[in-house]
């Protein structure tokens, strides 16, 4: 069973250790790294993970196999670099860098050291969703027009101005690196990599300095279009739907799937409830038993933060990028 580090003890890296902390048989959690480790010690402690500050003594540790990062995204590819070139296995949250130079940098380093890199967009591992990209691939919807998604809810009240996640430098265009990442990614899986975005992002309601309602419209490489939107003042909603030339098809939630042929009678499926998080790091502990075969390859990786950034730059300049 691979022993992975989790790297930034925060509320989210809580989130990820505490998915395979009871009951998995793939993968454990059995150090941890924090920048201010007293924040930490009663946690780790109680799921018994030995803490400290320093990367660097984790990364030469031969008892751990990969590590886990749940730190800003302005120093993913550092560490991701650091990390291949130690011969750990790597797992990022989401996005995974800032810009597609910055990313490609880091699948270059992964791909030279020969580890399984592994993508936190977790929402691929939702059952629901896998069903969805099984009947765009095999023709279920004809020829795809159109995909729209819708990724929000109100977590800007949660948000206070001293949060890293507030700085503009590590959160571009709002919602966009908490949840509209993920919706990208889901859109990519789908329908291939994005060509051209156009963007508009603001504050509305936000008492923080975050915009909270950003919208976009994209062209695919396939030649369909599609529309995201991601909100940080309203109530939750995930949403994606796939219009193709015989029906639509409709994930609301996690769990609900929805089907309307052109010709035929409407079809919906109601999936159980699932841990992606948990589905997620056993398929990256999977991934490194076997020698790679993560589900996301590095290609769609670099494909999303080239388009969450030209999300950004499009807001800001107001104009369409092509990517």
């Amino acid at each position: 069973m691979p022993d992975l580090a989790i790297v930034g003890v925060g509320r989210w890296g809580r989130v990820l250790v505490d998915a395979v902390h009871e009951g998995s048989e793939t993968v454990r959690f059995t150090r941890a790294v924090a920048r201010t480790p007293a924040n930490a010690q009663e946690y780790c402690r109680a799921r018994g993970l030995a803490l400290g500050d320093d990367l660097a003594a984790v990364l030469a540790d031969p008892g751990i196999d990969g590590i886990v990062l749940a730190t800003p995204h302005s120093q993913h590819e550092a560490q991701i670099v650091a990390a291949a070139e130690a011969g750990k296995h790597v797992f990022c949250e989401k996005p995974v860098t800032l810009t597609r130079e910055s990313c490609a940098r880091a699948m270059e380093a992964v791909a030279k050291a020969g580890v399984v890199f592994a993508a936190g967009h977790n929402r691929r591992f939702l059952p629901a969703m896998e069903k969805l990209a099984a009947m765009v691939a095999d023709g279920t919807l004809g020829t795809i027009l159109h995909v729209e998604g819708n990724m929000s809810g109100h977590i800007g009240n949660r948000y206070t101005p001293e949060m890293w996640r507030v700085d503009p430098a590590e959160s571009p265009a709002g919602g966009m690196a908490g949840s509209g990442i993920h919706v990208i990614d889901a859109m990519i899986h789908l329908l291939g990599p994005i060509t051209e975005v156009e963007a508009q992002s603001y504050r509305i309601v936000n008492r923080i300095e975050m915009d909270d309602t950003t919208s976009m419209l994209f062209r695919f490489e396939r030649g369909a279009s599609g529309y995201l939107v991601a909100m940080m003042a309203t109530a939750p909603i995930f949403r994606v739907q796939v219009f193709g030339e015989r029906g639509w098809a409709e994930l609301r939630g996690e769990r609900e799937l929805e089907f309307q042929p052109v010709e035929g009678v409407r079809q919906r499926w109601s999936f159980p409830p699932v841990s992606t998080e948990r589905l997620q790091l056993e398929a990256f502990g999977a991934a490194i038993e076997a020698g790679g075969g993560f589900p996301i390859p590095p290609e769609d990786v670099v494909a999303g933060v080239a388009a969450f950034e030209a999300v950004a730059l499009s807001a800001a300049q107001r104009r369409r990028i092509a990517l």
